[in-house]
């Protein structure tokens, strides 16, 4: 007969039971197979005995008949057959639990015996209604006893692991029970690995800065593994503390490497995605300024986290010198641009890789072996911040190339009225905060390049040296001597090509005198492409206007013109282009007549290689005389040809590129 009289608190506990077989043990567990016979008989004691692990032929796997009888007191004297019997008859592993492990898990304890820290006989006092058996007045506590005298009861040896386990019960059923015993717990063994729970179980309460000042208080005392790092990383997005995180980030950043390398980028992610949100926010209301300030500090706050927890690396010597190039999603001037730099480059003997957003990555990894580092109209994403870092940290130039005033807030976007509903507000936002990343990317960069001094002149404000280069545009001359088929009857074929969209008006200046034109002469015909668009006032001359649109080769229709048409709109953003759309014209031996802008005047000289359009006069008197003087048209087309090949070749902005490669100092690793 079992001993019924032993303590249910202390039996199995320090002894093993009669008869037990280590050999059993582990033949009827092949978990425990490997262990020698006192530690097969320690793991029954800790473990198997709680689980119902069977030693002997005639036991049964889960079902420990000292429990079954402990939990039916009906049962208390009988044998462990006849308990066997009646536990099948419940549904057996189905039904009511076996064994004190099962049991535990039943009530959502993750303990596996019962817990000796509850006092359930002083329990079973104050609730009498509880004391059928331990069991019930563990799980009365569970469902009702917790908050009344959860503060108050004496707990015994062990109380912080079971406060835990009961904290863990709560917090897995949303219960608000479960940040008051995890205290508990803390207050009986202030263990990391329980202020841990704490911490999460405030971050999930919503009490943010009291897990933020538990996650701080732990990595100062060094306690860093990955869980604590990403509860402070939430804390402080949730409290906007991120100067606070980033005090301790290194430290506890180095203490579990390499892993550490990819929390610093997460965290950055995480910081420059709350920022962004705040800057939107202020661009919402109106308030760009201020917006733009601080996603200029979020953008200096990702390159101070990356030069503090992100590895250098050490420089290489590749045979052949190496530019790394960076640039994604560019419209077409600029990809135009990027092309001719990879020409160049290559030409110049440099070994050239491109790299876009997807392969920032790989873009950073091949920082070690270049001698220059190119970003083409990149914003400062978190991605692009890091590489650059990692590129001055290593000591590699890098540059800023544009070929649009797209660093300047006073001066870009257009405001949102110039679009003339083309776009929305949150597209116009876009452009805004594209403005801002342009200008932040520009600053981390040593060096700028543009295709024009007016616009290197603003780089020069921007980027870490004040020094930008010029690298002139370029384009292969039409080969041969030009012939084109002249228009019937004498006729004047105009061209007007606008690479962004433009409404040409009969009261702009250069729609004023296009019409007038139209009007004068019969023989004038105009061709449109781009995104140009016509009011309503050209209607009456459809018939001798073709409006193409976007077509993907404006060469074609430029070759039959007689003369070019390049619009400006006046602004400073509009002077700091290059002279791309005279220069389209003139390698054809094209003339241009053109708004008169400072890229302009610095490129060409009026009346000799262009006609310069400044006012309403100007548009009108250049446009009749040159539509009635085909010899001017031809000569100053010539001259523009001339131009063209002595300015624009390839060679001199090889000249250019080089010059400015040259000029770059590989620095010193840091």
């Amino acid at each position: 007969m079992p001993d019924r009289s032993a303590d249910p608190d202390r039996a199995g506990l320090a002894c093993l039971p009669d008869g037990f077989d280590p050999q059993g043990y582990r033949d009827r567990n092949p978990g425990v197979a490997h262990l020698p016979d006192d530690e097969a008989a320690r793991h029954y004691r800790a473990v198997g005995r709680f689980a119902g692990l069977a030693y002997r032929p005639d036991q049964v796997a889960g079902f420990d008949p000292d429990h079954f009888r402990e939990t039916h007191p009906a049962f208390a004297h009988a044998e462990d057959a006849a308990c066997l019997d009646a536990w099948r008859a419940q549904g057996g592993p189905d039904g009511t639990p076996g064994n004190q492990t099962a049991h535990l898990r039943r009530l959502g304890l993750s303990l596996a015996g019962y817990p000796a820290a509850f006092p359930w006989r002083s329990y079973t006092r104050l609730y009498p209604r509880a004391a059928a058996h331990r069991w019930a007045a563990l799980a009365h506590f569970l469902d009702e006893g917790f908050a009344e005298v959860g503060d108050h009861i004496p707990y015994g040896e062990g109380a912080a692991a079971f406060l835990g386990a009961v904290a863990d019960h709560f917090a897995n059923r949303h219960h608000p029970a479960a940040i008051r015993a995890y205290e508990l717990a803390v207050a009986h063994a202030p263990s990391p690995a329980a202020r841990v729970r704490l911490a999460e179980a405030y971050g999930r309460a919503g009490a943010w800065s009291a897990a933020l000042d538990l996650y701080d208080d732990l990595l100062a005392q060094e306690e860093g593994d990955e869980a604590i790092l990403r509860g402070a990383l939430a804390a402080a997005a949730a409290r906007g503390a991120w100067p606070r995180l980033f005090a301790r980030l290194p430290p506890a950043l180095a203490r579990i490497a390499p892993a550490g390398e990819a929390f610093a980028r997460d965290v950055t992610e995480a910081y420059f995605a709350e920022r962004g949100r705040a800057v939107r926010a202020l661009y919402t209301e109106g308030r760009r300024e201020e917006g733009d300030a601080l996603l200029a500090e979020a953008v200096r706050g990702v390159a101070a986290l990356s030069a503090a927890c992100l590895p250098a690396g050490t420089r290489a010597d590749p045979a052949t010198p190496l530019v790394l190039i960076l640039a994604d999603g560019l419209p077409d001037g600029a990809r135009h641009l990027l092309e001719r730099t990879v020409a160049l480059l290559g030409g110049l003997g440099h070994a050239v890789r491109v790299f876009d957003l997807g392969t920032v990555r790989a873009f950073e990894a091949a920082l070690p072996e270049a001698r220059a580092a190119i970003v083409v109209r990149m914003p400062a994403w978190p991605t692009v911040v890091q590489a650059l870092v990692r590129a001055r940290r290593l000591g590699v130039p890098t540059l800023y190339e544009t070929d649009e005033l797209t660093i300047d807030p006073r001066l870009a976007p257009p405001p949102l009225p110039a679009f003339e509903g083309r776009i929305g507000e949150r597209v116009h936002e876009d452009l805004v905060f594209g403005v801002a990343l342009y200008r932040a990317a520009a600053t981390l960069c040593d060096h700028g390049l543009a295709p024009t001094r007016a616009l290197a002149r603003h780089l020069d404000r921007v980027v870490a040296t004040g020094r930008s280069f010029v690298v002139r545009d370029a384009a292969a001359p039409e080969p041969g001597p030009r012939h084109r088929p002249q228009g019937p009857g004498g006729e004047v074929r105009l061209f007007l090509h606008a690479p962004r969209t433009t409404t040409l008006r009969a009261s702009d200046p250069a729609g004023a005198a296009l019409l007038g034109a139209l009007r004068r002469e019969p023989r004038v015909r105009l061709v449109t492409a781009g995104f140009a668009i016509l009011d309503e006032a050209f209607a009456p001359f459809a018939d001798r206007i073709a409006e193409l649109g976007p077509a993907p080769d404006r060469d074609a229709a430029l070759r039959d013109s007689d003369l070019n048409i390049v619009l400006a709109d006046g602004s400073e953003a509009e002077g700091c282009l290059s002279a791309t759309g005279w220069l389209a014209a003139a390698r054809l031996g094209i003339p241009t007549l053109a708004g008169d802008t400072p890229g302009h005047r610095e490129a060409l000289a009026d009346g000799v290689d262009v006609r310069l359009a400044a006012d309403a006069a100007g548009w009108e008197d250049g446009l009749a005389t040159l539509v009635a003087r085909p010899d001017l048209r031809a000569a100053i087309g010539a001259a523009a040809a001339t131009r063209a090949a002595a300015h624009h070749s390839h060679e001199a902005a090889a000249d250019d590129l080089r010059a400015a490669i040259e000029s770059l100092r590989i620095g010193t690793p840091r």
